[in-house]
């Protein structure tokens, strides 16, 4: 929809329209807090609420219409909102209060799920047939292809049922000092934990457990690389020498970069104690190999002074986000987006069709030729796909602090955050970073190839291994990184504070773009929780006023084409979740039964 400012055909355009000018410089004096830790946090934290407040004002003149098909009388639309309820009748598997919890986490025992387990549920089951006029047979072949999507939920569900047991019986067995309510003891965490993360010599009781249904979370009192034990002190050398170079490893690991997500932080799956692995599978009837992938994306480890500000964020947060829909795939990608460019770089991330950088270096008559064309369609393709990565992530780190604000609401005390924006729904200053930040990754191996020789050379080595001719290559790759860098400009700008552009209106850029279109998709995800609130009754049958659908119908609309879909998050959360969500009500009133 190219007549659209916002959308994947104007991404690179190279202008936004000058009215939009002070809602840009509120986002970059908003993100400039982020980085001023010279003032006070209280100081910083109003300033960032009144910033906030100038923003939404401004929000209504990024406004642009929906696009036909994404209206709700296209069966595309009717096919992902439909999915998006079976989900939500889902949603409750995907996490739970603790089934183990040694430290006392009471902010997972009363999160507030807005559809019941039971006869709720399948009451949305059945009335979705009725309300977007599926035939048996079509439900039946959207209801398979997300049980496909969904099949590894019973398997962790397996598991963790099955380490429950595990702590509770060396609990019983009176396996170490510490058992208690909490159903595990303290000798049986810390071995848990040596037989999942490695011989650390953690004692019991530095070890805590809080594990749902799909998620385990060793909680360890860790300050930098000591731990605040009262007798760190008094430990052996090597002892201590040995904890902190397991602390270290925790540390350098960048936790907003996984391939095993939803689990975050440093994990080596070499520890992995390979008895437990064979043990658990025949307790759960799965191949060691499989309960070893599965257990990697379920465990992860937490400061015990901070797990408040975690445990919600990404046990009702991220949990669904790979067991309901598939955002793991974009979080595997993201460690390489600043991967330096070579021959084979393009359908990693450009995707299915993405010719390789080699493609553009053609071979006549004994040189080698700059094919543009074919440079520039590469360039672009493959930069789309650090973006759509970049994008994913962001995505679902704004969806799960959604569902940790619903929490906070519940709750009516907001949960910790190292967010400025301490009361507000989504939390658009951390946004920002991720997205400064991943601009700054996706960048650098275009920026290097530009301006530093011997990188040139390197890659211009590799075409001469893969076969290039020599003569006229180094000329090749040197116009090659001019040409990438210069044609995609907007790509690569990490500024956000408006400026003129080279026409009529403002400098656009690719960084800027995405926060504006955030900034609409955040303005949704508010009006969503202010519905939550605005009557009494139960939810599942105003489902208009579920936070927990509203989130599940963005993120699968999302997933429909991650690409394109982004950009119209907004427009179809203002226009057609609420008439979907009026026709599954009205559907529900009618009590069907299947």
């Amino acid at each position: 929809m190219s007549t659209l400012v916002l959308s994947a055909a104007q991404l690179f355009a190279d202008s936004l329209p000058e009215e939009w000018a002070p809602l840009l410089d509120a986002l970059a004096e908003l993100d400039d807090l982020t980085h001023g830790i010279h003032l006070p946090r209280a100081e910083r934290c109003e300033t960032a609420a009144a910033l906030h407040r100038r923003i939404a004002e401004r929000l209504p003149e990024l406004v642009e219409p929906t696009p036909s098909s994404y209206r709700l009388d296209a069966v595309e639309t009717r096919r992902w909102f439909t999915e998006a309820a079976l989900l939500w009748t889902r949603l409750g598997e995907t996490s739970s209060a603790p089934l183990v919890d040694s430290l006392g986490a009471g902010v997972l025992r009363d999160f507030p799920l807005d559809l019941p387990a039971g006869e709720p549920a399948e009451r949305v089951r059945a009335a979705l047939p009725l309300a977007f006029g599926w035939s048996p047979e079509e439900m039946g072949g959207i209801e398979r292809e997300l049980g496909h999507l969904t099949s590894n939920l019973s398997l962790k569900r397996a598991l963790t049922a099955a380490l429950a047991r595990r702590l509770s019986a060396g609990a019983g067995a009176g396996a170490g000092a510490g058992a208690g309510a909490e159903g595990s003891s303290a000798g049986a965490r810390v071995a848990l934990f040596r037989q999942i993360y490695g011989k650390v010599p953690l004692r019991a009781g530095d070890v805590d457990v809080v594990m749902t249904a799909t998620a385990l979370f060793f909680c360890i009192p860790k300050n930098g690389t000591v731990l605040e034990v009262a007798d760190w002190a008094e430990r052996p050398l090597p002892e201590r020498a040995e904890v902190t170079r397991f602390l270290e490893q925790l540390i350098s690991a960048n936790t907003a970069e996984t391939r095993r997500f939803p689990a975050f932080g440093w994990f080596d799956p070499a520890a992995l104690d390979a008895e437990l692995c064979r043990a658990l599978g025949e307790e759960v009837g799965a191949p060691p190999g499989v309960v070893a992938g599965t257990l990697a994306t379920m465990v992860s480890v937490l400061a015990t002074q901070k797990a408040d500000q975690y445990l919600v964020h990404d046990a009702w947060g991220h949990t669904w986000q790979e067991a309901l829909v598939e955002f793991e795939w974009e979080y595997a990608l993201l460690p390489s987006l600043d991967d330096p460019l070579g021959p084979d770089s393009g359908p990693a991330l450009g995707g299915e069709g993405t010719a390789p950088l080699a493609a553009a270096f053609v071979a006549e008559g004994g040189r080698v030729r700059l094919d543009e064309d074919a440079l520039l369609a590469f360039a672009e393709a493959e930069v789309r796909g650090r973006v759509r990565v970049a994008t994913s992530a962001a995505l679902a780190e704004m969806l799960a602090d959604f569902m940790e604000s619903k929490y906070g609401h519940f709750r009516g005390v907001p949960l910790p955050t190292s967010s400025l924006l301490t009361t507000a729904v989504v939390k658009i200053d951390l946004t920002l970073a991720d997205l400064r930040r991943q601009v700054v990754r996706w960048t650098q191996p275009y920026r290097t190839l530009a301006v530093d020789e011997p990188s040139r050379r390197g890659l211009a080595a590799a075409l001469l291994a893969r076969g290039a001719p020599e003569p006229g290559l180094d000329e090749a790759v040197d116009a090659a990184a001019r040409l990438m860098w210069s044609g995609l400009a907007t790509a690569f700008d990490e500024t956000l504070r408006a400026e003129p552009g080279p026409g009529e209106g403002l400098r656009s850029s690719v960084l800027r773009r995405l926060a504006l279109q955030f900034l609409l998709v955040a303005r949704e995800l508010e009006e969503a929780m202010a519905r939550r609130a605005a009557a009494p009754g139960p939810v599942h049958l105003d489902p208009a006023r579920s936070a927990d659908l509203f989130a599940l119908a963005v993120a699968r609309l999302y997933e429909h084409d991650r690409t394109r879909s982004f950009w119209h998050l907004d427009q179809v959360a203002r226009t057609e979740i609420g008439p979907a969500c009026g026709q599954l009500a009205q559907a529900l009133a009618e009590r069907p039964t299947r």
